[in-house]
């Protein structure tokens, strides 16, 4: 069951990360409108990602604390990859919501940086979780 629940997750976030360089190069050929909306599609299809998969296997791995071995490697890589992956969440919603309801464009040039930093969080997270799913597939 976590094998088809990962694999699942992880094809997800492979179509959210196929997005997100769709978005950057929609940026870059100043199609500021399309970039936006293609950035709600991976917003939207990072949180249902989040909410049917991550969330009840986050549960599930730590749902006896005193029994996590919070030096172990993988215990770790999960902590930064739920870290990364919800701060880059947070923000991305917080960046889609504020553009998609501005009128003029001209004030999300100014979130430039909490863009960039999303961006680097969410490429951590997806990194962090590729190399997540190689070890649970490996352990099956």
């Amino acid at each position: 069951m976590i094998y088809a629940q990962s694999t699942i997750s992880l094809g997800i976030e492979i179509v959210v990360l196929g997005l997100l360089l769709t978005a950057v190069f929609l940026k870059t050929q100043k199609k500021y409108k399309l970039h936006g909306t293609v950035m709600l599609s991976a917003v939207v299809l990072h949180i249902i990602s989040i909410l049917v998969v991550m969330v009840p296997s986050f549960g599930a791995f730590f749902s006896a604390p005193s029994s996590v071995d919070y030096a172990n490697i993988f215990t770790i890589l999960t902590l930064v990859h739920v870290s990364s992956g919800l701060l880059a969440a947070l923000l991305g919603i917080w960046l889609v919501s504020s553009w998609h309801f501005q009128t003029n464009l001209q004030p999300c040039f100014g979130r430039k940086r909490f863009m960039d930093v999303t961006i680097v969080l969410w490429s951590l997270a997806i990194a962090l979780g590729i190399v997540l799913y190689l070890a649970i597939i490996q352990a099956i």
